[in-house]
């Protein structure tokens, strides 16, 4: 079966028992529209044509719209053309670090074929799908493995073998696995209320009753999810400059006596909208701690809080 097939079969099957998932898939856009995200972009491969000629992605509502729609693929939600475009952009803008690999490594990079780990995002790679730890994207490098599927991350980068061999190959996997209810890179897919929603099978009556002994922090409100991926240098942001300074002069005034050198995040843009929230790893006497920090919606100010080791749960007054 080839990409179309292979996507209209998980469509139909979608439709029968995730019908509110399926709906939250946007109709394709236009040729010319899909013409100009590649060119924005690296030369895609013509199964990357077809998939964008099937789809636009996800519609994810966001802020007061919020509600559960579940994802299509595992713990991923597909992108746009718009959002394929920016996370391509906003990527290459922001590349790892790479100088530790020596002056020779721009070399070896370029002489790579597809599948091959360059430790950073090139323009080669075009994402299709965002997660909560990090892209899945087609590698359109040259070479016997040109289209596989691959996973990028703000920690690992590039880092592993593919996953799939092409986008056939890994649509008609996420079929199987809804069919059948069997796990896929250890998610199962479950059914609720017309959501499809992909769970750890690790995730069992034994963990929740480890999780109603985690430590609750209460809040003035709730928390709420955004995706990076639908915000542009147009939307209202927090700065997170500020945050950053925020959060490593709460970790001094919470550890006066460690040696506070920095803190990280993984997003580089978050609405300024109240209950938005992003985890920062600050560095302290050579270790990495995490923090979170939670927009409050008044200015560019937010609740800081150390995480507890083991994790904890948050609960909203109102």
């Amino acid at each position: 079966m080839n990409l179309t097939a292979v996507w209209t079969a998980y469509m139909a099957t979608l439709r029968e028992r995730a019908p509110i998932t399926a709906a939250s898939i946007r109709p394709p856009r236009t040729a010319g529209e899909r013409e100009s995200a590649e060119r924005a972009t690296t030369p895609w491969t013509e199964e990357l044509r077809e998939f964008y000629g099937l789809h636009d992605g996800q519609h994810v509502p966001q802020g007061e719209d919020y509600g559960p729609i579940g994802s299509v693929l595992p713990d991923a939600n597909l992108l746009s053309l718009d959002e394929v475009v920016r996370q391509h952009r906003n990527n290459l803008a922001n590349r790892h670090r790479i100088d530790y690999l020596g002056d020779d490594w721009p070399a070896v990079v370029r002489a790579q074929d597809a599948g091959e780990t360059a430790e950073m995002f090139l323009p080669a790679y075009v994402p299709f799908a965002e997660g909560l730890f990090g892209l899945t994207y087609t590698d359109t490098r040259p070479g016997r493995r040109r289209g596989c599927i691959r996973m990028f991350s703000a920690q690992a980068a590039d880092g592993g073998a593919p996953w799939f061999d092409s986008l056939t190959e890994y649509i008609a996997a996420v079929h199987r696995s809804v069919e059948a209810g069997s796990a896929l890179d250890d998610l199962t897919p479950t059914f609720a209320d017309g959501v499809l929603e992909w769970r750890d099978p690790e995730f069992s009556d034994g963990s929740m009753a480890h999780a109603a002994t985690l430590p609750v922090i209460r809040m003035p409100f709730a928390l709420i999810d955004f995706r990076p991926s639908q915000l542009s240098d147009d939307d209202d942001l927090i700065d997170l400059d500020h945050v950053r300074r925020t959060v490593i002069e709460t970790a001094r005034r919470l550890h006066p006596q460690a040696v506070v050198e920095d803190a990280r995040a993984v997003y580089r843009q978050v609405p300024r909208l109240r209950g938005a929230n992003m985890n920062w790893w600050v560095s302290m006497d050579g270790a990495e701690v995490i923090f979170t920090a939670i927009v409050t919606g008044e200015d560019h100010d937010v609740i800081v809080l150390e995480l507890p080791p083991g994790g904890c749960v948050f609960e909203a007054d109102e």
